[in-house]
């Protein structure tokens, strides 16, 4: 049986505090020689972190200083697998997903229940928008061809 991966804070007094390190968490937040009245700060900047890729989509962005009327690629909906031991709010202390809907918007927290009502949802709207809105945006498409004047 593998030995369980952990980190460890260890003061320059001594003290040392010690955790659970998840294998999918990219960085370790061992540290050493930490001064005993920084010990909880260290301890609340410990986070756990899995980022995952999105996808890229033009999106238009009217407050953008150049007018944006073309719209830029934008990352949307990437997020990061989290833990947070040692916060203060009691949901990031187990692993949740946070989701970038785009830009700075965010879902957050979000437990396995949660993120598949997210993930149902981003569902049946796709469904949605190939099965209803696109084949109405074609038929409006044809019919704008057929009626409009030159």
């Amino acid at each position: 049986m593998n030995k369980a991966l952990t980190w460890t804070i260890a003061t320059t007094t001594g003290d040392t505090v010690t955790g659970y390190l998840p294998t999918w968490a990219d960085d370790d937040p061992t540290a050493t020689d930490v001064p005993p009245d920084q010990l909880p700060v260290s301890l609340a900047d410990v986070s756990h972190r899995a980022d995952f890729d999105g996808q890229f989509l033009g999106v238009h962005n009217p407050a953008s200083p150049n007018g944006d009327t073309e719209g830029t690629e934008q990352r949307v909906l990437w997020g990061v697998l989290v833990c947070d031991p040692y916060a203060e709010d009691p949901d990031p202390r187990v692993p949740v997903v946070n989701v970038a809907i785009v830009d700075d918007y965010w879902i957050n927290h979000l437990d396995p229940d949660g993120l598949a009502e997210v993930v149902a949802k981003l569902r049946a709207q796709a469904d949605r928008l190939d099965h209803e809105i696109r084949p109405q945006l074609v038929a409006a498409r044809a019919d704008w061809a057929a009626r409009r004047t030159a």
